[in-house]
């Protein structure tokens, strides 16, 4: 999925400028992990608080300072005050997803999801991992689920492209071919 699926452009825009800023000091990883802390602070009341229309800029900067009580990064910390200052904190929430993405684009990782009707062995899903990375040149990192209707099989999405190795895919496809013969 794009980043722009998964936020305004304005939050695109802040989120590019963040990871520029940490790529320029070398300091992706300390960054990255600030915008973990920061999506499960966001979580919390303390997001739901910043989003509140009835709170000053003073109070959600204090807000956000206390919750932040491991210490974050210098430029982390300049960001969220240029937010405040910007009276831009409704972007607050999306900046760690487009950071993310951002990072793993840098990185050549390549995140998706393989979805089975059982459970998939951790063999199983680092073998789909190497076949994807080795076809993709990137590195491919997959969540899993079971969708028991698949019947057998697996669904991978990747990059938003739905590979379909399931049992039921094939009984669809089977239907529809069959369904456009003409005897």
């Amino acid at each position: 999925m794009s980043i722009a699926a998964q936020s305004t452009p304005a939050a695109s825009r802040y989120g590019l400028a963040l990871f520029e800023a940490a790529k320029s000091q070398s300091a992706l990883d300390a960054v990255q992990s600030d915008m973990s802390l920061l999506e499960k602070v966001l979580r919390s009341d303390v997001g739901q608080a910043l989003t509140d229309p009835r709170w000053s800029t003073a109070a959600k900067l204090e807000a956000i300072t206390k919750a932040f009580s491991s210490g974050l990064h210098p430029l982390t910390v300049d960001f969220i005050k240029v937010l405040a200052q910007r009276k831009r904190f409704e972007l607050l929430p999306q900046v760690p997803v487009v950071f993310a993405a951002l990072l793993d684009e840098h990185r050549g990782i390549l995140r998706g999801q393989l979805e089975a009707a059982f459970a998939v062995s951790d063999e199983t899903l680092a073998a789909v991992e190497a076949s994807l990375s080795q076809k993709t040149a990137k590195k491919v990192v997959l969540g899993t689920s079971v969708n028991e209707s698949l019947l057998g099989g697996i669904c991978v999405t990747l990059a938003g492209i739905l590979y379909d190795g399931s049992v039921l895919g094939q009984l669809n496809r089977m239907r529809t071919r069959l369904e456009t013969v003409e005897l």
